[in-house]
Formats: C-alpha cells, sequence, structure tokens
C-alpha cells in the first residue's frame, strides 16, 4: 500500500464552512502571514475516528500542531505577527469546477497578507492524468490569495508523496514560488502518531516531530527571501 494510501480520513466535514478561516492575535500590528492547508492544518472533532481535538491532526496538543509551532517561530523575527489559517480540504475535492469555488475563501484574500505559505494537496485526486488541470487552478487559487499585497509564496510538496507533488514543482519554477519538499517526512514512521490513534488514517498523520518538521521547513523556505 502506498503511504498516501493509509491517509484514509475523509476530505469531507473536516470542518463547518464557518470555520474555514480563523485568526491568531487578529489585531496585531506586525507581519501578516496566510496559511493554506488541510487536516494537517485543522481538523475539527470527529468522534467516530477517535479525533477529538481541534487542530493540525495529528498533533498531540494545539501548541504542537506546525501552525502554532510556525507562528511562535515567525514572531521572533516579526513582533505582533497576524496569522490568517485558511482550510481549504473543499477546494482540494472541487479543484475542477475552477474558479467557482474561489468566493468561499474571499475573506483569505481581503486578510491581505504579506506573506502566503500554500501547504495542501493531499485530499486531491492522485491520478497522473489530471496534474495539467491541477496545476492550472493551483496557480488560480494561489494569485486569488496572494491579491496585490503578497510578496512572498511558499508551496510544498504533500506530507506523502502524490501524484500531483510534481506540478507543484512545476508551478513553484514557472511563477517564482519558494518551494519546500515534504514526501520523505511521510516515509518515516517516526513523523506520525502511530500507536497514539486506533483509526489509521489518524495515525498516519505527522505527530509532533512531524509537525514540528514541517514547522521547521516552513520556516527556513520563509527566510530565503
Amino acid at each position: 500500500m502506498e503511504t498516501i494510501e493509509k491517509n484514509t480520513v475523509k476530505a469531507e466535514n473536516q470542518l463547518k464552512a464557518d470555520q474555514y478561516i480563523t485568526y491568531i492575535n487578529p489585531n496585531g500590528k506586525g507581519k501578516r502571514f496566510l496559511v493554506v492547508g488541510n487536516s494537517i492544518t485543522r481538523h475539527g472533532v470527529k468522534h467516530d475516528i477517535g479525533w477529538h481535538n481541534d487542530w493540525g491532526m495529528a498533533a498531540s496538543d494545539i501548541e504542537r500542531d506546525y501552525v502554532h509551532i510556525l507562528y511562535r517561530a515567525l514572531c521572533e523575527r516579526y513582533p505582533d505577527a497576524v496569522m490568517c489559517i485558511t482550510q481549504v480540504a473543499t477546494w482540494e475535492r472541487e479543484f475542477k469546477n475552477g474558479t467557482a469555488i474561489l468566493p468561499t475563501f474571499q475573506e483569505a484574500r481581503r486578510f491581505g497578507a504579506d506573506a502566503l505559505v500554500m501547504r495542501l494537496v493531499e485530499n486531491c485526486p492522485n491520478n497522473a492524468e489530471d496534474i495539467p488541470l491541477f496545476k492550472k487552478r493551483y496557480v488560480e487559487f494561489v494569485e486569488f490569495l496572494r491579491g496585490d499585497t503578497v510578496s512572498q509564496t511558499v508551496v510544498t510538496t504533500g506530507f506523502w508523496h502524490h501524484r500531483f507533488d510534481a506540478g507543484i514543482r512545476e508551478c513553484a519554477d514557472e511563477n517564482g514560488y519558494t518551494l519546500v519538499t515534504l514526501g520523505d517526512l511521510g516515509e518515516d514512521e517516526s513523523m506520525k502518531a502511530i500507536g497514539l490513534f486506533h483509526h489509521e488514517g489518524v495515525a498516519n498523520h505527522p505527530g509532533n516531530k512531524g509537525m514540528q518538521a514541517i514547522a521547521d521547513r516552513i520556516l527556513a523556505g520563509l527566510a530565503e527571501k
């Protein structure tokens, strides 16, 4: 079984629609960061799979998911930083519908970020023939979120290897985005929450060590510019 196939957490109903966009330090006056992702970024409570939390799956607590680790590290560089967290599993499922899905995330665009982190792909259909369409829709989504304010865009490959990783690499090269690769982490069992959850899909998400590694790599990407 491929590693990504062990992610049996469904892409549907990870969050309610009114929870897609949240903030850390919303009234801050410092640099503004927009982090876009899926269940690894934030997944709401889902008792039937043994996930009783509301933060990045499968960190042990909210302060140990990659978003909050990254935020604390960024605050050391940029005091009073503001972060907008946007959960886009619905875009991953529906990207083939084109720009029709984009207004769902208008609030994230209006946030006016200085830097954008795109940490998604795992819930997209894992079909090689869809790579060209994915590339087109992915760039549309990135540019929509960038608006007129973002000066740096960091994009990551999947935590588990995904066929669309190749498309993300090409998008980064063609559009000047900073690329962060993560797929090797998903091959390392020590980076996951194996043994801590009975549900295989939850357990194959990054545990605390994996979350720290994701945050470290994204932070390094943000430092490149």
